[in-house]
């Protein structure tokens, strides 16, 4: 695999082009906190349309907690302010509305339906197996709640093709 610099992370590059691991280096212009998941494991048993991950790929620094439970589903937690780079890869068995909710209370509603300020990406993904990706840079504070929100459908083709990446960048 190729490593290739994007910004000033190095992604590892298959040959397909699907991105391995990013590598995020002390002194590279990360603050040296980043959480990237890989492989969903369905969603929380209560929380219902909040996914969940098997595989953490990086988890460095205190300006982000994960927390994945099984009934409450995969939880980034912000514990600084700054400006914070999230993406979000999925697909599914069939067609399906993917996004990234802030601070929502809406854990049982499909993203498409949630209060319009709890929204932060929305995308609609209209055939089976069709791989998409959200990615959004924002500021963000101290005690916000960022979720991988979709409407609830089971995972399409490969689910260790399924990431969510965040990082604070300044």
């Amino acid at each position: 695999p190729a490593k290739v610099a994007v910004g000033t992370a190095t992604h590892v590059l298959t040959s397909n082009g699907v991105g391995v691991a990013p590598t995020f280096q002390a002194g590279s212009g990360f603050a040296n906190s980043a959480v990237h998941l890989r492989t969903t494991n369905g969603y929380g048993a209560t929380n219902t349309k909040i996914r969940r991950w098997t595989t953490t790929m990086t988890n460095t620094g205190s300006d982000i907690t994960y927390a994945d439970s099984a009934t409450l589903g995969g939880t980034f937690t912000i514990n600084t302010d700054g400006v914070y780079s999230i993406s979000y890869g999925d697909e599914f068995s069939s067609v399906n509305w993917i996004g990234i909710s802030l601070n929502s209370s809406q854990l049982t509603t499909n993203i498409a339906s949630l209060n319009a300020a709890d929204v932060l990406l929305l995308d609609h993904v209209d055939t089976a197996a069709k791989p998409v990706t959200l990615s959004i840079t924002l500021p963000l504070v101290a005690t916000d709640v960022i979720r991988a929100h979709t409407q609830g459908t089971g995972t399409g083709g490969n689910a260790s093709y399924t990431r969510f990446s965040i990082a604070r960048v300044e």
